[in-house]
């Protein structure tokens, strides 16, 4: 794993929020967590959501700033969300907490149970089973693309790219679940098999592989020795 995060701190902003900035960075300009600021019209039609199928517990092993987990707790899932990163998690606490603190938030943010782990241990480590196992991993930026949004290059920053995808992969296939679902850019390959059904939206795209599904049957025992 590679990161910088001797140069990126949790800080207190302006407003009462923690937030995540680069050292020596003025206060307010980094990157926090409000959640009122999500809009989830029309979340049920949202690919992110219709990739991971039925409402049940859900496991969001790489949380980052907890976006996505926010969307699939509105939606109805109950969402575990583990960050390995002690300064992103400290962030994402303090989100959630406000969060909880709004009576017209305090449902959707009690759907979520925070850990501050590695994923890679928690699903290595539980008995627990999950209806679905979300993966959205760091990656390298496209060559010549856009700069990254701010919020993503300070995690980027704090977390490092995850060079060891494919072994969190494999370790969520090991585990106890009824789906798996990982978060890819258009131009990147499948992360370890081709997916046994894709869900696109304009920006990114949602691998699904479903327990009896033919790309995982090749290698399941190789993943449980």
């Amino acid at each position: 794993m590679s990161g910088s995060k001797q140069t990126i701190a949790a800080e207190v902003d302006p407003d009462g929020r923690m937030e995540l900035i680069a050292v020596g960075e003025q206060a307010g300009h980094g990157a926090s967590v409000d959640f009122r600021r999500v809009t989830l019209r029309g979340i049920s039609s949202q690919p992110l959501v219709r990739a991971c199928g039925d409402r049940g517990r859900l496991l969001d092993a790489t949380a980052g700033l907890g976006g996505d987990s926010w969307i699939l707790a509105a939606a109805g899932f109950s969402v575990t969300a583990v960050e390995r990163s002690p300064l992103v998690f400290r962030v994402l606490s303090d989100g959630v907490d406000r969060a909880k603190a709004d009576s017209r938030l305090l449902a959707i943010a009690s759907r979520i149970e925070l850990r501050q782990a590695n994923a890679w241990d928690v699903l290595q480590s539980s008995s627990e089973s999950w209806a679905t196992i979300y993966l959205d991993p760091m990656y390298p930026p496209k060559p010549g693309s856009a700069l990254a949004p701010k919020p993503i290059r300070l995690v980027r920053d704090a977390v490092g790219d995850d060079l060891d995808s494919s072994a969190l992969f494999l370790a969520a296939v090991a585990a106890k679940w009824d789906r798996i679902v990982v978060k890819r850019p258009h131009h990147a390959e499948p992360l370890y098999a081709e997916p046994d059904v894709v869900f696109k939206s304009k920006l990114v795209r949602y691998d699904v592989y479903v327990r009896e599904g033919s790309s995982l049957r090749a290698f399941r025992p190789k993943a449980n020795s």
